[in-house]
């Protein structure tokens, strides 16, 4: 379908937000068969407009705070995220030291692993941090620094220069795009930068992101393959077959 009125293309993403409550980047590429460049300037317009609020990898609706923004972002694609989680939590061993940085994905598998003991954990979110409140046994480290209510999480140069003090054995990162050929990308610079800080300090690194962010782009490059040990995902329109990720890569499908 090709509609290069962008107006009209705008009226038809928002017509579809209303009726699935949520919007893909890569969806609404393929439905109007335009870049997604073009759908991020769409989702860009429609923010300025208050109509849409973006999330990873795709929008929401804009009309309700961020208490219902959070729940509709952790409602996005939800059994993916889920068994995600349920796979990555497989890499986890009582003993083992980790980062986990913020987003829905990350938030589900720290509800898994934390019944696991003896963990050590160092997280910028105090929403993650939370999860493990139950666990006795786990040596919980929250970074703080510039903490962004919308987001949960502790950002900047504070924050980075704390996450410098540690060294874990893995890094679980959230993405916001992911990118056979470049790597593991996100919207947010300040996200891309705390999860690229976490990558740095540790020894393997587990991405998490579900089938939807797969084959798609974003403006900030946290980090290239060589770099990652796992990538965690689910595989809902069987297009991973037909992508080319480097032979390094452990690829987990859930």
């Amino acid at each position: 379908m090709d509609h290069s009125n962008g107006s009209e293309r705008r009226n038809i993403i928002l017509e579809k937000l209303r009726e699935d409550g949520q919007v893909f980047v890569n969806d609404l590429a393929e439905f109007f068969n335009v870049s997604q460049e073009t759908i991020r300037r769409d989702f860009n317009k429609l923010e300025e407009m208050r109509y849409i609020k973006k999330v990873h990898g795709g929008a929401v609706s804009a009309q309700f705070g961020f208490e219902l923004e959070f729940k509709e972002r952790a409602k996005l694609a939800e059994d993916e995220k889920k068994a995600i989680a349920e796979k990555a939590a497989q890499l986890v061993k009582p003993g083992d030291s980790l980062f986990i940085d913020f987003g829905t994905t990350t938030m589900e598998f720290a509800r898994q692993i934390s019944g696991i003991n003896d963990l050590t954990v160092i997280t910028n979110s105090p929403v993650i941090a939370n999860l493990f409140h139950d666990n006795a046994t786990t040596q919980l480290i929250l970074i703080g620094g510039q903490f962004g209510s919308s987001k949960m999480e502790c950002v900047g140069p504070i924050a980075l220069q704390s996450i410098s003090a540690f060294y874990a054995d893995y890094a679980f990162i959230g993405a916001g795009a992911v990118s056979p050929d470049a790597g593991v990308m996100d919207q947010s610079l300040d996200e891309a930068a705390i999860a690229r800080q976490m990558i740095k300090q540790s020894n393997q690194t587990v991405v998490l992101a579900d089938g939807h962010k797969i084959n798609n782009r974003a403006t900030s490059l946290v980090a290239g393959w060589k770099d990652i040990a796992w990538l965690v995902t689910t595989d809902p329109e069987k297009k991973l077959k037909n992508l080319s990720f480097p032979k390094s890569l452990n690829l987990l499908i859930a």
